[in-house]
């Protein structure tokens, strides 16, 4: 397999898991190493690590991943905790969270952005917590305050 220089400072280029373009998976799929996407996936998508959505890959499934990198369809919110790359392929019908986005030209978005804050697990994007009181926003894991950051950027928004 190819290496990039992103793969060999990490050394983290090695693929663990497979769903091959011949293969579905339906159900929660939940990893803690890399996965690539090439086949169909319905459900929900969880890696501790990097995923991989390849060209031809239909994802209709609520997807969570540390990196990513999307050249597929995705019906679905994707959570990305720290850098994510829609190649010139990407088709993306669902709201999408991510530290880091990097977007080819040609990929496709349909949902709501929420760009460069730090993505925390089980938290709803801040924006769509707009409706959330002031002071404290509900997340499946309990009550939790939201920064000063969070809170100046709803600001803007609403103006």
């Amino acid at each position: 397999m190819f290496k990039n220089d992103r793969d060999q400072m990490t050394g983290e280029h090695e693929t663990e898991t497979v769903i091959a373009p011949s293969v579905r998976v339906e159900g929660d799929f939940v990893s803690e190493g890399n996965v690539r996407i090439e086949g169909a996936v319905t459900g929900s998508v969880r890696t501790a690590r990097d995923l991989i959505v390849g060209e031809n890959a239909k994802i209709t499934a609520d997807v969570e991943a540390r990196n990513g990198t999307v050249a597929g369809e995705l019906h679905g919110n994707l959570r990305v905790f720290d850098r994510l790359e829609l190649a010139a392929t990407a088709r993306i019908h669902g709201d999408i969270q991510a530290k880091v986005l990097s977007v080819a030209p040609g990929a496709m978005m349909r949902g709501q952005l929420v760009i460069g804050l730090e993505v925390l697990p089980n938290e709803k994007p801040t924006v769509a917590a707009s409706a959330a009181s002031d002071d404290e926003e509900k997340s499946p894991a309990g009550l939790r305050s939201r920064s000063l950051r969070e809170k100046k950027i709803e600001e803007i928004l609403q103006q």
